[in-house]
C-alpha cells in the first residue's frame, strides 16, 4: 500500500499525521512503498503554513527578547518569517526549536553581519533556551 496524502489538510491518509519534510520518519511507510505526493505539494504546503500558522511560540518569544535589547524587525529582514517558521515547525514537531538551535544561531548570525551588529554565540543560545522556555510556560 502507498501512502496517499490528504490535499484538503495535508495529512497523511493512512497515519492521519501532518506531512512535513521527511514523512518516512514517521515510520507510516514500509520498506518498498512510496509516498505518493500531488504535483502541487510545494504550494499547497506554502499555503496550509499561511491558513494554520499559530501566533505564538518560541520565534515569538525569541523576537519579544530581541527587542527588548534593541533589535526590532526591518523592512526586508528575514526575521519575522523566520520566528513564524520557527513557530509553525514547532506546533507540528514539538522540539524542533532545540534540536534545530544551530541553525537559528547561523541565521542569527547572518542578521547580526548585515546589520554590522557584534554576535556573540553563546550570549545568542542563551536568549534562543530562554524563548523556548517561556513558550512552554
Amino acid at each position: 500500500m502507498n501512502c496517499e496524502i490528504d490535499c484538503e489538510t495535508l495529512t497523511c491518509k493512512r497515519c492521519k499525521k501532518p506531512i512535513k519534510g521527511c514523512h518516512i520518519k514517521r515510520n507510516c511507510l514500509k520498506q518498498g512503498e512510496s509516498l505518493t505526493l500531488p504535483d502541487n505539494i510545494d504550494v499547497l504546503m506554502k499555503n496550509s503554513m499561511k491558513n494554520s500558522q499559530p501566533n505564538y511560540g518560541p520565534g515569538t518569544e525569541l523576537k519579544k527578547l530581541l527587542s527588548k535589547i534593541g533589535i526590532k524587525a526591518k523592512s526586508g529582514c528575514k526575521c519575522s518569517d523566520r520566528a513564524r517558521h520557527i513557530d509553525y515547525m514547532e506546533s507540528i514537531e514539538p522540539g524542533w526549536t532545540e534540536r534545530n538551535i544551530e541553525n537559528i544561531l547561523d541565521w542569527m548570525h547572518e542578521e547580526a553581519r548585515k546589520r554590522k551588529l557584534p554576535f556573540i554565540r553563546a550570549g545568542a543560545k542563551v536568549l534562543v533556551k530562554l524563548a523556548i522556555r517561556r513558550a512552554k510556560n
